[in-house]
């Protein structure tokens, strides 16, 4: 059920949303949300779902594979689409990143309990977290090294 949400939040993010997924994907959207919703036995395929975050810059399917295995992944920096600005830009990021989780934790902590599911909200946050420090690190020596 978890993975579900996932690709249907992440296709609620791609610009143009689920008509422009659908098209892109050479379906009408009534075909797309079958697949979303796994209606008449249609799923998508790992191909589809790469497909589309490689299109649609977003990365939310292949995150939650890589927390669910215990694994942080970041894409390859090209040094042709690297200067100090983005470098700067993905710092902020990582800080932002950081500053979610903490901020999410203190609330949690407030009542003394930390439930099942605010555990598992903190440890998607932490890999979020994680996955935005290894890209800036990264990105960093990309830039910087001789």
């Amino acid at each position: 059920m978890a993975m579900k949400k996932t690709i249907i939040e992440m296709i609620e993010k791609c610009q143009g949303g689920k008509a422009a997924v659908a098209g892109f994907l050479g379906l009408t959207e009534q075909a797309l949300n079958n697949r979303l919703y796994q209606t008449k036995g249609q799923r998508f395929t790992d191909d589809e779902l790469i497909a589309i975050e490689c299109e649609y810059g977003v990365s939310d399917w292949s995150d939650e594979i890589n927390r669910r295995l215990g694994k942080v992944a970041v894409n390859v920096p090209h040094l042709d689409d690297l200067d100090e600005v983005e470098l700067s830009a993905l710092q902020l990021r990582e800080l932002a990143e950081r500053g979610i989780l903490f901020s999410q934790l203190s609330e949690f902590l407030a009542d003394g309990v930390i439930t099942s599911v605010e555990a598992e909200i903190l440890r998607k946050l932490v890999h979020r977290h994680q996955s935005a420090t290894l890209k800036a690190v990264e990105c960093t020596i990309a830039l910087h090294q001789k």
